[in-house]
């Protein structure tokens, strides 16, 4: 029902994170910046003149860190991928994001929190708006119908998600009108043709790819909000291809893996954050 709608919905996204690359690329008049080599093989900036860059990260659980392990106060994790770039950066980190925040709440309280001085903020944030933890526990638990059910719920709740994020990043802008903002986007959870064993069963692999697709189009939307409000948005999910759910040193943690106790299932790992979310920064660092 979805699948097909989906792989059109795709290409369009992929569209949209080209245009997004393209914006932050073609920025006229950047500042010459010194380069060094980083851990990801890239060059990256480096500040040796300049009085420490205030770094700030916001949004939710992706954000936090949430699932590299050690989490703390909301979901927080020095195993994140905020840690790496302040390393690179040699910034000063301040990481405000939790575990579980939506867009309205990112407003609300993480906001306040905002220093005015801040020159760089790396966010992601939306997944928890359209009911995402609840769609992909349908899809592993429940008949395809079930599943198709609980994500057409999330895409219904997608219509709210350009006009929350807008309110959100209008009021980052307000409190911080100095500040760059990267608006990361979410991995794929799945790699549906490696399902197609046990433990996983046919109705898993099929609720896997009606996951993906909606994902893709949560992507798509959040890049398009991001844009419309001049704002660069960092596509992660061809970084995650092939890492994804069941893969040989999968970057998502699977419940399975965690013992299923873990709150922080689905969430990358410490090698996720660290090879898929802070190497998609790296061609946006070069023009702070």
């Amino acid at each position: 029902m979805f699948t097909h709608h989906f792989k059109g919905i795709a290409a369009r996204a992929g569209a949209v994170t080209l245009l997004s690359l393209g914006l932050v690329a073609g920025m006229a008049g950047a500042p010459a910046i010194a380069q060094t080599q980083t851990s990801w093989g890239h060059s990256g900036p480096s500040y040796p003149d300049q009085s420490t860059l205030n770094y700030t990260v916001m949004g939710d659980s992706y954000s936090a860190g949430s699932g590299a392990g050690g989490e703390g106060d909301c979901g927080r994790s020095v195993g994140g991928y905020a840690n790496d770039i302040a390393t690179q950066l040699g910034a000063n980190l301040t990481n405000i994001a939790c575990a579980g925040f939506t867009t309205t709440q990112v407003t609300e309280f993480e906001v306040p929190q905002l220093s005015p001085d801040t020159k760089l903020i790396t966010i992601t944030a939306g997944g928890n708006d359209v009911a995402w933890t609840t769609a992909v526990g349908t899809c592993l638990a429940a008949p395809l119908d079930a599943c198709k059910s609980a994500v057409a719920d999330s895409i219904k709740l997608m219509k709210q998600v350009p006009r929350n994020a807008t309110t959100m990043l209008k009021a980052i802008k307000a409190k911080a009108p100095h500040a760059k903002i990267l608006y990361l986007g979410y991995p794929r959870l799945f790699e549906p043709q490696n399902m197609l064993v046990p433990p996983f069963t046919p109705t898993q692999v099929e609720g896997a790819k009606v996951l993906n697709g909606a994902a893709d189009l949560l992507n798509g939307i959040l890049a398009v909000t991001a844009l419309s409000n001049r704002v660069a948005f960092v596509p992660v999910a061809y970084r995650f291809s092939g890492h994804a759910v069941p893969s040989e040193g999968s970057w998502i943690n699977y419940p399975t893996a965690l013992g299923g106790q873990s709150p922080f299932a689905f969430h990358p790992t410490a090698t996720g954050y660290e090879l898929g979310y802070a190497a998609s920064l790296q061609p946006f660092l070069r023009w702070l």
